[in-house]
């Protein structure tokens, strides 16, 4: 998704891209990994690329410690996972890589992730920059009550959203259990991942099955309308670097329950009065609590309305693409040379927020 933004915004001031993933899809072995690290390596090394850009761990290393030896005078890398998530020999290796001077600039898309790597050493952090997220803010196309008869929705109870891959990250296992305490309402899950069967299997023996739907991953025109079809956004994932999804939803200015993160504290944060609660990740009662709370009591219109336009305003992709050019603009001047022809962005999937 942010290669694709960046791509797109930047094609225009004289960039030509060339997007390439390094892992095709989840669960590869460990050995077509290595396949996929050495295909991409020579790529980089036989492109003569102006600019490499990296969106994960994995392709940082790469795109650092190949651009650097092929002579790549750009190499801008982005932390989506902050270093405690990340599997411990590829941190190292991250660590490296910042502490050697490999990366030209390393982005960190919140003020919260940039203070997760407060005690790298001081090489590391030189190169380290921040460039908040920017997204178009979702346009529905169907009204409340077409949305849900187009996904097969109940037309009048409580419709609590969550929108991300289905993974342990997510947490979404916890709102399938507080759904059991929650009996007039239901749970949409827009997303697919690896936890997809566990989950159907939980809500059988919760005998919540009839009020859970999961609908796979869907293109940004159906979440866009899911926004407006349901009542409240919920978000319990155990970490983020910047909660794409919430901050979507915020954009819309729908009512929501998330976890007690920093980084999400500070994403959602506008003027004080946001329709929002935080609640531990895995406090369950505390869940069930403050949902049960945000039904009874949905924000007042324009609360609501205050909060989409703060959120849209702060995080507009115009304001990510300019700190980009800028970017790309300094560096390129203390090199005295042209601004970037072209670029490589390496990620490791298809993931969505």
């Amino acid at each position: 998704m942010l290669a694709g933004m960046i791509e797109e915004g930047l094609s225009s001031h004289r960039f030509a891209f060339e997007t390439a993933y390094l892992f095709p899809r989840p669960g590869l072995s460990v050995q077509a990994k290595l396949a996929c690290a050495l295909r991409m390596a020579r790529r980089v090394w036989r492109g003569d690329f102006d600019a490499l850009i990296a969106y994960q761990a994995t392709a940082s290393i790469l795109v650092g410690a190949i651009g650097w030896l092929r002579g790549c005078r750009l190499r801008i890398v982005h932390q989506t996972c902050v270093p405690g998530e990340t599997a411990p020999p590829i941190r190292w290796l991250d660590r490296l890589a910042g502490s050697l001077g490999l990366y030209s600039a390393n982005i960190a898309n919140s003020a919260a992730t940039w203070t997760e790597f407060a005690r790298y050493p001081a090489p590391y952090r030189r190169a380290m920059i921040l460039i908040e997220h920017g997204l178009d803010a979702p346009a529905p196309t169907r009204h409340r009550e077409e949305a849900r008869r187009r996904f097969n929705l109940p037309p009048a109870q409580p419709l609590l959203l969550n929108v991300g891959r289905l993974t342990a990250q997510k947490n979404q296992d916890l709102l399938i259990r507080a759904l059991a305490d929650l009996p007039q309402s239901h749970l949409v899950l827009a997303g697919s991942g690896l936890q997809e069967g566990a989950y159907r299997a939980l809500a059988a023996s919760l005998g919540v099955a009839d009020r859970l739907h999961m609908l796979g991953a869907l293109p940004a025109a159906d979440i866009a309308d899911l926004y407006l079809a349901a009542d409240l956004f919920v978000f319990p994932s155990t970490w983020e670097t910047f909660g794409l999804a919430a901050v979507e939803a915020a954009m819309v200015g729908m009512p929501m329950v998330v976890a007690d993160l920093p980084v999400l504290r500070e994403v959602l944060r506008v003027d004080g009065s946001e329709p929002v609660a935080f609640v531990a990740p895995h406090d369950l009662g505390g869940w069930t609590a403050a949902i049960r709370a945000a039904l009874a009591r949905p924000p007042m219109p324009q609360v609501a309305a205050t909060f989409a336009r703060g959120v849209r305003r702060r995080y507009s992709r115009q304001r990510m693409i300019e700190s980009y050019l800028s970017l790309f603009e300094k560096e390129t001047r203390n090199d005295r040379r042209e601004l970037p022809r072209s670029g490589v962005a390496a990620t490791a999937g298809r993931a969505q927020p």
